[in-house]
């Protein structure tokens, strides 16, 4: 019978394992589980136990899951506990992840197992210690940061944090913070701003929009179908490219694929976008090659001065908001020096401080900064 126990603060001695994949020990398993959800399984009488994290953002996430669950029974049943003999836990996992949640709960269904819940709310990044002889679950729940979108209290230097973003796994600062249509705010901009100064002063010539830091990909397919449909609309006779990039190599690849697993509120509200531009199976969409062509997808470190020039449009919104003021101006430079005449950044808050040192011009109706 599993125990759960919330921990007031963190346990002393070795850190917890980072990273994801099945943790199997007969003794204590430390996992620091990030803002994902953990699947605990023991057996009942606590000669083994093991714990379970899938990080993958994408539409694979739910054949990982199963695939990792699977693989992990086998190796309980080698060691002689058949799958009647297992209890299993469901732990943890902030809001932005319970899609993962509903996942899991279908793959252990499919196995037959029937998890015990705990902690499954808040923005937390959890810290889980499970002891398969007693059942004991002990969670250190630290609260996400709030002051990480506050810009006038941002802490990261220029060079801080480059590991945590280029680390080879789904976590590191920003846990993924990303989802179709999310800054609502840009495809305003773009309708009623942004692609009619392009149509009337560059006409003929093709449209470019760079979502650096793009995390799983998400907003970049977005800009790319809205923009297919914006172009459309206009009968403007003229190509356009998505330019998306971002320093988490393993993020990019799961985005080249262009397959993921749709949030039902997204599902919900653009559900002719998936349908048009994409095949719709479920909550899985697989984008088609007709809007694939407008993306391309790259490694970069966005302290870096680009080479390609002439965006029309520059969306940062995944990791502006962790650096202080000195590394923001940095890469305000960097987009500026590659942005189109007129051109338009959008970045989420400034500092009045800030915008004054830049040079540029606040577009307030749009969010936006104007390169001109």
């Amino acid at each position: 019978m599993f125990r759960y126990k919330p921990l007031p603060q963190d346990e002393a001695g070795a850190p917890p394992r980072k990273g994801a994949g099945a943790f199997i020990a007969s003794s204590r398993i430390a996992l620091d589980a990030g803002q994902h959800p953990v699947v605990a399984l023991r057996s009942h009488d606590g000669g083994m136990g093991a714990m379970l994290l899938v990080a993958d953002p994408g539409a694979g996430f739910s054949a990982k899951a199963r695939e990792t669950l699977e693989n992990t029974l086998q190796r309980f049943a080698s060691g002689g506990w058949k799958r009647e003999a297992l209890e299993a836990a469901l732990v943890g996992g902030a809001e932005n992840a319970k899609w993962k949640i509903a996942k899991w709960r279908e793959a252990l269904k499919q196995f037959s197992l029937a998890p015990q819940e705990y902690d499954l709310n808040g923005q937390f990044y959890r810290k889980v210690y499970f002891e398969p002889k007693s059942g004991a679950l002990n969670v250190f729940r630290e609260e996400a940061d709030p002051d990480h979108w506050n810009p006038a209290k941002a802490k990261l230097a220029l060079h801080d944090g480059v590991r945590a973003f280029s680390d080879n796994h789904a976590g590191g600062v920003v846990a993924n913070a990303t989802r179709f249509f999310r800054e609502k705010i840009t495809f305003r901009a773009l309708r009623e701003l942004v692609l009619p100064v392009h149509l009337e002063q560059a006409a003929g010539e093709p449209f470019y929009l760079w979502s650096a830091a793009c995390s799983t990909g998400a907003e970049a397919y977005s800009y790319a179908m809205y923009l297919h449909r914006l172009i459309g609309r206009a009968g403007a006779n003229i190509d356009f490219r998505v330019f998306a990039t971002d320093i988490n190599e393993k993020l990019l690849e799961g985005a080249k694929k262009g397959e993921y697993e749709i949030h039902k509120r997204d599902l919900e509200q653009y559900r002719p976008y998936f349908q048009r531009y994409g095949r719709l199976e479920g909550e899985t969409v697989t984008f088609n090659e007709e809007l694939r062509r407008h993306l391309t997808f790259g490694v970069f470190d966005i302290r870096n001065v680009p080479r390609r020039r002439g965006f029309r449009m520059i969306v940062c919104a995944n990791v502006f908001q962790y650096y202080n003021d000195d590394a923001r101006g940095h890469f305000l430079e960097n987009f500026a020096s590659c942005a189109a005449r007129p051109g338009y950044i959008y970045v989420g808050p400034v500092t009045p401080d800030l915008l004054a040192r830049s040079g540029l011009r606040h577009v307030p109706k749009y969010k936006l900064l104007e390169v001109d």
